[in-house]
């Protein structure tokens, strides 16, 4: 029988070949990492690959990249990933090239963490039996849990899986034995000896675009190592809808979607305990955080319902199962959690969030912003709390913009314009070449164009002002050149174009009118907003000035604004540590009311108005400042700040 497989250079990775497939998704079951920012629309065109044998075996190529592929391209064998479907048999061999392999992205696991009184849900306790004799012929779990009681009250059945090691741990154990206890009343394992030395548990937040996974000592609260990698789940789709779409369409999709992101997580959890040295049979819980949409495929709930509305949740309350029910590889009678979720786009992430930001015990009135594809928003204080989602869309991370792409190496973070000049400096992920700007670059160039005075408060880039860098693209289109193409990686000009101006006003715009809607139930301004948290990994790297001046978020003082990183991580941590942080998080979840922007009489107003820089009073913008939050300038990186006396020349890389 002929070789059914398709291959992907220069990896050496093959995988078989499945009609009805598409490349990119044979790459993603492969292991392979192609870059694709638009959901496999077939828009960004970044999934490029060279189909070097078996084309005969793939659709011919289509419309879609014919507009973004010319005939040399295509003679050549280039294709994009997400439009060539597997039609044929036979063996395929791909080439992936280096421009479309999706390199590291900095993924942000740090973040605050406060203390909680240590009470983690398994504890173990050490137990000595009296052994049977022909006097005392009681049953092994008649005489375990007789002792038990006496030490643990509430101690009231014992789990599936226990009974068939109970002999052996009482007797290979000289009748003294450990036994697991969840939650106070259920029994989960019972070993030999005296193992009260190993009682672990893994904290994993699973965002849209990454996945970050903790092990924590649960006799100490400690975390004795951080692992994280990208969302297995991308090559699936971008963003939340896309992934949603995948599998309302495909019958098989929620499945695979589910098994990309339980093995991601097991693949975290192999290499903490590697780090540690411990085995993975000593991880007794693993309490999992994240997005409705995360919650509901991590645990195999349908979740096409959260795209329609009135988008209603599956689940609300916190889960608990057996880790074997969810496919996580740990004790197979450990268990797997998860934290309640609010409502249909605001889950138990903005849960984890608000517990790790402490907004719920502020007496002032604040605001926790956690950006994103979906924002979630929590405003209030420990009177009141009120939620919101913003459908901010994917302009953050790349998508949709010119040059975009994620915080990885050689992306733009940050920008610099003198307002006189109009001098451009910028800075790179890890200092290499630029081959396109990150979210947090984007945010720097639109509000540096701003101030310098060379987009008007609509957006619109002026062609007639003279400013250099500024002029019509090919297609006619008008654009800024951020820097010339003898400096980037890629030898073509870096630019912003006005279409990614208008996608970072769209993307803002649905932020500032969930912030406008949740002050307005509060009857509240701007400067009644005593903290704002800004949660997530752009909201640490983003420069809050800037953010500011282009509306994103409420015109306060830059230093009313914490950065708290990785919050929900932080969240989960705590609810792994303590049982109380848990039910706190379970209350919360009721009380935090929730607005559906959607059905609010004045949103389409509020949008509209939030579409001007900065917003609602086209004339006049915040100037608050530049602050660098997360990264100070130091050493070879430092720039400085516009109109200073230090300069560098125009339009070149800080690399």
């Amino acid at each position: 029988m002929a070789d059914q497989t398709i291959h992907f250079q220069p990896f050496g990775r093959k995988v078989a070949l499945r009609r009805g497939a598409t490349v990119l998704g044979l790459a993603g079951e492969a292991g392979v990492s192609i870059e694709s920012i638009c959901g496999s629309a077939g828009k960004c065109g970044k999934c490029r690959v060279t189909v070097t044998s078996g084309a005969e075996s793939l659709s011919e190529a289509n419309e879609v990249e014919r507009k973004l592929l010319d005939d040399k391209d295509l003679g050549s064998g280039t294709r994009l990933a997400c439009q060539a479907i597997v039609t044929g048999e036979g063996r395929v061999t791909v080439d992936v090239p280096e421009e479309s392999r999706r390199e590291h992205h900095r993924l942000l696991a740090a973040g605050v963490d406060p203390k909680v009184r240590l009470r983690p849900a398994v504890t173990k306790v050490l137990l000595t039996v009296p052994p049977a004799t022909l006097r005392d012929t009681r049953a092994d779990d008649d005489r375990l849990m007789s002792v038990l009681r006496k030490k643990a009250r509430k101690a009231g059945r014992m789990g599936p899986g226990v009974h068939a090691h109970l002999p052996a741990a009482l007797r290979d154990g000289a009748w003294q034995t450990t036994v697991t206890m969840f939650r106070e009343d259920e029994l989960i394992r019972v070993e030999p000896g005296d193992t009260t030395d190993r009682l672990y548990g893994v904290s994993a937040d699973i965002g849209t675009t990454k996945v970050v996974a903790y092990l924590i000592d649960l006799r100490t609260g400690a975390v004795v190592s951080t692992e994280s990698m990208p969302n297995p789940q991308i090559p699936y789709g971008e963003d939340l809808m896309s992934r949603i779409s995948f599998a309302t369409r495909d019958p098989e999709g929620g499945g695979r979607l589910q098994k990309a992101v339980v093995d991601g997580l097991n693949t975290l959890i192999g290499r903490l305990c590697e780090n540690a040295g411990t085995d993975r049979d000593d991880v007794l819980e693993v309490m999992v955080v994240g997005n409705t949409a995360m919650h509901h495929m991590f645990f195999g709930i349908p979740s096409q319902h959260l795209a329609k509305s009135p988008y209603a949740p599956v689940v609300r309350t916190s889960l608990t199962v057996n880790a074997t029910h969810a496919g996580i590889d740990i004790y197979p009678f450990g268990k797997v959690s998860s934290l309640p979720n609010i409502a249909g786009f605001v889950g138990a992430d903005a849960v984890a969030d608000l517990l790790a930001s402490g907004l719920h015990k502020d007496r002032d009135i604040g605001m926790m912003i956690d950006i994103g594809t979906n924002t979630e928003i929590v405003a209030g204080n420990r009177d009141r709390l009120i939620s919101c989602s913003c459908a901010s869309g994917p302009a953050f991370e790349g998508a949709h913009i010119r040059f975009g792409m994620r915080a990885s190496t050689g992306a733009i973070e940050r920008i610099w314009i003198d307002p006189a000049t109009k001098d451009v400096l910028v800075r790179t992920v890890e200092d290499r070449p630029p081959k396109g700007i990150c979210g947090s670059g984007i945010v720097d160039a639109v509000s540096e164009l701003l101030k310098a005075g060379m987009i008007d408060p609509s957006g619109r880039l002026d062609l007639k002002g003279g400013a250099r860098g500024i002029r019509r693209n090919g297609e006619g289109v008008p654009e800024f050149v951020l820097v010339d193409a003898e400096d980037t990686a890629m030898g073509e000009d870096i630019t912003v174009t006005q279409h990614d101006i208008q996608e970072i006003q769209l993307a803002k715009a649905a932020i500032f009118t969930g912030v406008s809607m949740l002050m307005r139930r509060l009857r509240v301004r701007c400067s009644g907003l005593r903290r704002i948290y800004a949660a997530g990994a752009f909201g640490t790297y983003v420069d809050a000035g800037s953010a500011i001046n282009i509306g994103m978020y409420p015109d306060v003082p830059v230093e009313s604004i914490r950065f708290i990183g990785n919050a929900a991580g932080a969240g989960a941590r705590m609810t792994l540590r303590s049982v109380d942080a848990r039910d706190l998080a379970e209350r919360l979840s009721k009380e935090v009311e929730y607005i559906e922007l959607a059905a609010e009489k004045d949103f389409q107003l509020e949008f509209a108005k939030a579409m001007y820089l900065p917003h609602r009073e086209p004339g006049r913008f915040p100037n608050h400042g530049r602050t660098e939050n997360a990264l100070p300038r130091a050493g070879r990186n430092a720039a400085p700040e516009p109109g200073s006396a230090q300069r560098r020349p125009v339009r070149k890389s800080c690399a």
